[in-house]
């Protein structure tokens, strides 16, 4: 049922891709390098032995509860210190958070991390206002993105169907089927917006099994 559930999702995020919803558009090679904008994106030392993977979309109010109430803790108590690295990749559920998230990947000085913060903590001022689109434009400016800037973000499709591509091919790898899901050094994983002592909790009881 939950697979279903993923390849109708998909379905619905691709059939809005290649709707006519989008105007034709010639994009200059900024614009079109894709690669670079799916770069990934962390924060933590590269030496830290925890490395957690979140998958989050920017329109899940579970995420926006672990980014607001649990991140800040565990930032403070083990990423700040080395002992973990966050990586943080998209997971788009709907139409709205795939918009978001190429606003996010677009953004220029490496701003993704603070608009990843910015659109979750404001996420019930744009995700569910009556013109959500005008409340991301408003939140693009403040990352000096003009109207024009932000009407080309919102057509590029080929950033979009990347974001699909990566979210599938993560999906896969380590059968996601909620957000935000957490996958620890590649083998365990904490699913749901838990608190941060539940969160520690499952995370030293991983780390025990496999150090031991």
């Amino acid at each position: 049922m939950e697979k279903k559930f993923f390849i109708k999702r998909r379905t619905a995020l691709l059939s809005f891709l290649s709707f006519s919803f989008f105007p034709s558009f010639a994009f200059s090679d900024e614009n079109s390098n894709i690669k670079y904008m799916m770069r990934s994106h962390f924060i933590g030392s590269k030496n830290a032995p925890i490395k957690i993977k979140e998958y989050f979309s920017l329109t899940c109010g579970h995420c926006a509860t672990f980014h607001q109430l649990t991140l800040p803790k565990l930032k403070e108590k083990y990423i700040d210190v080395g002992k973990i690295q966050l990586e943080f990749i998209d997971y788009p559920l709907d139409r709205l958070a795939i918009l978001a998230a190429a606003l996010a990947r677009t953004l220029p000085n490496d701003s993704y991390i603070e608009a990843i913060n910015i659109l979750l903590n404001k996420q019930k001022q744009w995700a569910y206002s009556n013109k959500p689109i005008d409340e991301l434009m408003s939140i693009s400016r403040l990352f000096g993105i003009s109207s024009k800037d932000f009407e080309k973000i919102m057509e590029n499709v080929p950033l979009m169907q990347e974001i699909i591509n990566k979210m599938e091919k993560e999906s896969k790898q380590f059968n996601i089927e909620s957000t935000p899901t957490f996958i620890i050094n590649n083998e365990h994983k904490i699913t749901g917006a838990v608190s941060f002592k539940d969160f520690e909790e499952k995370l030293l009881t991983f780390v025990k099994s496999q150090n031991s």
